[in-house]
């Protein structure tokens, strides 16, 4: 028998280096290239979102599943659903507008009159995978306005190829390219198989001491669906090579296709992760120790095609 349960949780308010980062594109990235995908010059909620109002969304969730769980496995579904619902309602503008309009759909089912006889169960799980993804979402970091006077030093990466890392490596079913002449990253994200992540990785041959450098610049970064697509910088030093499939992860986005640079300083890093989950209690990066950096897309807010460029990156200090 197949049984599911709904699980509660608790919520609590990633010498001289060596540039490895030259070819000319597989002729399917060139097809790509001219397939309908475009970059989205649309504003994005995510630039006038605060951490404040995500804190709170998370907060109301894990309310309403410290109620709605219980009720669920006690066997009253219609409860579980219903505290769903108006936990749907009363935080749909406190997300980002991917979020919100996949709550309000949910939500709005309830007026389909040709749904007279809903399925409470479909419903709960429906709405507790948008309540998961809105608790696992970051705040990107986006790029500024760098006043003169800061007076920052600049120093791109050489191009090379990169590694592909998929969700193959899990069973999943997502792809993806690299074309190092023009910095372009595209491919597919797919749920399949529980899949749902496409990455690029460049393995240094040897440790990189990068702790001159303040942290990672992306210069003219552009990608699709700008209102609702981020990325994520991946970072290893020579303590994740210790752990198993360990990295650093920084989320980082252009909602308003701003021209300026993106800054992404180490100390945004955070701490260490396993396959996606937080290690409590470890070391922070080490600049000093850098064994492999990389871009990925993954889901939630990357789901289907997605494309990312840039002018330039490297250290900047």
């Amino acid at each position: 028998m197949n049984i599911r349960r709904h699980l509660s949780i608790v919520l609590f308010a990633n010498t001289s280096c060596t540039r490895a980062f030259t070819s000319q594109g597989s002729q399917s990235s060139i097809q790509y290239l001219n397939s309908s995908l475009s970059l989205s010059t649309t504003p994005n909620s995510i630039s006038t979102m605060s951490n404040n109002d995500l804190d709170q969304a998370k907060q109301r969730i894990s309310q309403a599943i410290s109620q709605g769980a219980p009720a669920y496995n006690a066997g009253d579904i219609k409860q579980c659903a219903t505290i769903y619902k108006q936990t749907a309602r009363d935080i749909a503008t406190l997300v980002p507008s991917t979020f919100q309009s996949k709550l309000l759909q949910e939500v709005d089912d309830d007026n389909d009159t040709t749904n007279a006889t809903e399925d409470h169960d479909a419903k709960a799980w429906a709405l507790r995978r948008v309540f998961d993804s809105i608790i696992d979402y970051q705040l990107p970091l986006m790029p500024q306005a760098i006043a003169l006077e800061d007076n920052i030093k600049y120093e791109p990466f050489t191009a090379t190829e990169p590694i592909q890392v998929m969700d193959s490596v899990m069973g999943g079913r997502s792809t993806g390219s690299f074309v190092s002449k023009s910095n372009l990253f595209f491919g597919e994200t797919s749920l399949a198989n529980n899949g749902g992540f496409s990455s690029i990785r460049w393995r240094f041959s040897n440790i990189q001491n990068w702790s001159y450098a303040k942290g990672i610049y992306i210069r003219g970064l552009k990608h699709s669906k700008a209102e609702e697509h981020t990325f994520r910088l991946i970072l290893k030093d020579a303590m994740c090579e210790r752990v198993r499939i360990a990295n650093y992860k920084v989320v980082f986005a252009n909602p308003q296709q701003l021209d300026e640079p993106l800054l992404i300083p180490f100390s945004e890093t955070g701490q260490m992760e396993q396959m996606g989950r937080t290690m409590q209690g470890s070391p922070n990066f080490n600049p000093s120790a850098v064994t492999e950096i990389g871009l990925m897309a993954i889901k939630p807010t990357v789901v289907g095609e997605f494309m990312m460029e840039f002018e330039e990156w490297g250290l900047y200090s």
